[in-house]
């Protein structure tokens, strides 16, 4: 990407193992080894500062809470998005927090949001559906800087409306503008359980895979890392499964490495009905769509049913539903699919997956997919 000199100044902004992320003065990013690098103690900000008492919301996809009010302080704990804080002290850019479990440590004030209230994708919203491919802007003109073109099919939800245009939630942090004669509008709707709850999945034991985790990252986009991602999804499909009737079985339920091995073996020693393993994907900054992976031939009818489901719900471009060799699956003696959700390679993706209204419907659309394959095949 570049070349530094000795004592050129850098900002972390993420941390894997021995590599961080780094800016430039001149704005690039990009990975060195962390020995290359010295941490400047004088700038990093003192654990000094007002003392306060007030609510607040995480609004990243995950954050690192430090020992310090500094990138290159130790990690305390990692929080998920929507978690509730108190702040306890402000020190310019930095807040100490204190958590749900009591635990003190500092992060930065931009991944806060004041006050406690429950998030607005919690409530019903008014969809609204690209009808012709359709230029999102920046502001509701036709001379706006265009974000990105939508295409038919793709569903987002309704922020406002002004003299023929329809303001849209493009990303979790951004809004956007469509041309209203270039959109259907839908009816409310409740973020929840599979439509009928006495379904396929009724009984059921699912054993559910995020993939990675701990040390290893999976694949890393520019603001999320797959393993975050991953463990987001597999906590609301088993929601969407045990609203369902059936029972969930987590190979790892918080940030925890497991081994290939280790999540075979948790499966085959079950006795659960089928196995998902979830993963997001990385390959060109160019690429999309999501796709389901099978091993065996049995599997193939539960790959489809998923691959099905899931493009109905998200419009994501349709990748099908394809044999692989993975170990998970392959040495799997469970009913076991992957599925790769989505490219944290391509940016414009990387926003749109990780917002809520895309975690709700893509995991909607796993957990009806597994509830149709079983209620085909009684």
């Amino acid at each position: 990407v570049t070349n530094l000199p000795r004592n050129a100044k850098v900002t972390v902004i993420k941390e894997n193992g021995d590599w961080s992320q780094i800016k430039t003065s001149d704005g690039k990013t990009g990975w060195v080894a962390n020995k290359y690098l010295a941490d400047v103690k004088a700038d990093a900000p003192k654990d000094e500062g007002t003392s306060v008492s007030k609510q607040a919301t995480v609004n990243a996809s995950s954050l690192n809470v430090r020992s310090a009010a500094s990138t290159s302080a130790s990690i305390v704990t990692n929080l998920p998005r929507n978690a509730k804080v108190t702040v306890i002290k402000e020190n310019g850019d930095w807040s100490q927090i204190k958590t749900s479990d009591g635990k003190t440590g500092w992060v930065a004030n931009k991944y806060l949001k004041e006050g406690s209230d429950q998030p607005e994708t919690n409530n019903p919203t008014e969809k609204v559906t690209i009808t012709k491919a359709a230029n999102l802007r920046t502001q509701p003109s036709l001379s706006a800087s265009i974000l990105r073109v939508a295409q038919v099919g793709e569903s987002f939800n309704k922020v406002a409306e002004s003299n023929g245009w329809v303001q849209i939630q493009y990303s979790s942090s951004q809004t956007a503008w469509v041309s209203k004669g270039l959109t259907s509008t839908e009816a409310p709707s409740t973020p929840g359980e599979v439509t009928n709850p006495t379904s396929g999945l009724e009984k059921k034991l699912i054993v559910i895979d995020p993939g990675h985790g701990g040390h290893d990252p999976g694949a890393v986009g520019q603001d999320e890392l797959e393993k975050n991602l991953a463990l987001r999804t597999a906590k609301l499909v088993a929601a969407q499964v045990e609203s369902a009737g059936g029972t969930v079985l987590f190979t790892r339920s918080d940030d925890t490495f497991i081994s290939l091995d280790g999540r075979t073996k948790i499966s085959n020693a079950s006795e659960a009905d089928a196995f998902v393993s979830i993963h997001y994907n990385a390959g060109s900054s160019s690429a999309t769509g999501i796709e389901t992976y099978y091993y065996s031939a049995r599997d193939q009818e539960l790959a489809k049913y998923i691959q099905e489901s899931m493009v109905q719900h998200t419009n994501m471009r349709d990748r099908g539903a394809q044999q692989a060799n993975f170990y998970v699956l392959k040495h799997n003696n469970k009913r076991s699919v992957l599925v790769e959700l989505g490219f944290v390679s391509n940016p414009s993706e990387e926003d749109r997956i990780a917002t809520e209204q895309y975690q709700q419907q893509v995991s909607r659309g796993i957990a009806e997919g597994i509830s149709r394959y079983f209620a085909a095949t009684k």
